[in-house]
């Protein structure tokens, strides 16, 4: 699940309520900043210099959706989106037959405010917030920051658009940084009050066409929510000053999300476990795709507490015909970390046809899911 660097809009409720205390609405304020004067305020918050500063050019939202939609299937491409839709179905985090794609679509043309593309240094502004100058602002001073650490620092175009464990990480960097600089600019340049006016006078809206499933909802806020949080305790640990983020930026970005939820674990350099990847369950099998599923996956499986104490994990997909069959091993930090995710692991109620075998040995559980016992068993071997 894989996006352009933008903002989108059903974040902007929670990112106001960690900064703003609920007051009344106001009138519709003033026009925006201009582009200029946004830049220098967000050269003045980072610390850094644009060496040219981007044209923010405004788009329809069925163009936004054109742009995100072929952004997305050069990165994503649809062998790995229908591999991940199968995934996530078979863990029951999607309805059977979710399609990321027409989500991804929805998402482009109606709720994403604005968006850099690394790779183009373009800058778009999506039409539906002119006119609303809180909204403007923010939204450029956002993506603004995108478009200023990607001139200072290069940003991995490749690493943001991985849909693996990493990329969530590397996305929580990038979408963190700029939602931090964007909250202390909305802080430093609009009342509580003003801001909550401009939110509530403005346009847009947390709807979509296509139902959101909880679990992808989350993926498109966390790294936003999840990256705030985990630049802010950077920010703090180097003295109030964006020293340490700037190390992640350009040497040393967070190599698992475990990384992002546990800050201390970067700090610490602390890298995910070595696990062994699961074998095919036997000939006939096609693997379909594979890799880390992550300490933040995990908790969307069996909750957030349950998750606590990841280690490092590898997963694979293999399908045979109509059949499908998934491994994933766990490591843990402790083994009554693995005691507690077994037991949240067993709680969960898989998806209708699909059964299900795990082992438990120290420090490891395996989870093996097939369309029949003896494959599900044979996948935890």
């Amino acid at each position: 699940m894989s996006s352009p660097l933008g903002i989108v809009v059903i974040v902007f409720l929670a990112l106001l309520g960690l900064s703003f205390a609920i007051g009344g609405e106001e009138p519709p304020a003033p026009a925006a900043a201009p582009v200029a004067l946004i830049a220098e305020r967000v050269e003045a918050l980072r610390g850094r210099r644009f060496k040219t500063v981007p044209r923010a050019v405004t788009v329809s939202p069925e163009r936004a959706r054109e742009e995100g939609l072929a952004d997305l299937d050069r990165g994503y491409p649809a062998a790995a989106r229908t591999a991940d839709e199968t995934l996530y179905a078979m863990l029951d985090l999607v309805p059977e037959g979710t399609d990321l794609r027409e989500i991804s679509a929805s998402l482009f043309g109606e709720q994403v405010a604005g968006y850099y593309d690394p790779r183009t240094g373009r800058l778009r502004v999506v039409e539906g917030t002119g006119g609303n100058r809180f909204l403007d602002e923010i939204t450029l001073a956002h993506e603004l920051t995108h478009a200023l650490e990607d001139q200072v620092f290069t940003l991995d175009t490749d690493a943001a658009e991985d849909s693996g464990d990493a990329g969530y990480a590397y996305r929580a960097l990038a979408e963190g940084t700029a939602t931090a600089l964007m909250l202390e600019y909305a802080s430093r340049h609009f009342g509580a009050e003003e801001a909550l006016g401009g939110l509530l006078s403005g346009s847009l809206t947390i709807s979509s066409s296509t139902p959101l499933p909880p679990f992808v909802q989350a993926g498109f806020t966390w790294p936003y929510l999840g990256g705030q949080t985990f630049v802010q305790e950077l920010y703090a640990s180097a003295g109030r000053t964006w020293r340490l983020v700037d190390v992640a930026l350009e040497a040393r970005p967070p190599a698992s999300t475990e990384q992002v939820l546990h800050p201390e674990k970067w700090l610490r350099v602390e890298q995910p476990l070595d696990v062994v990847a699961p074998r095919s369950p036997g000939p006939g099998w096609t693997r379909r795709t594979g890799g880390t599923f992550g300490e933040w996956q995990t908790g969307q499986l069996v909750g957030i507490e349950a998750a606590a104490g990841w280690g490092g994990d590898r997963y694979a997909l293999w399908t045979r015909g109509r059949e499908r069959a998934l491994a994933m091993r766990w490591r843990w930090d402790s083994p009554a970390d693995a005691g507690e995710f077994e037991g949240a692991l067993r709680r969960v109620e898989w998806p209708e046809g699909v059964e299900s075998t795990i082992r438990h040995r120290g420090g490891e559980v395996r989870l093996g899911l097939a369309t029949a016992v003896s494959i599900a068993d044979l996948l935890v071997r």
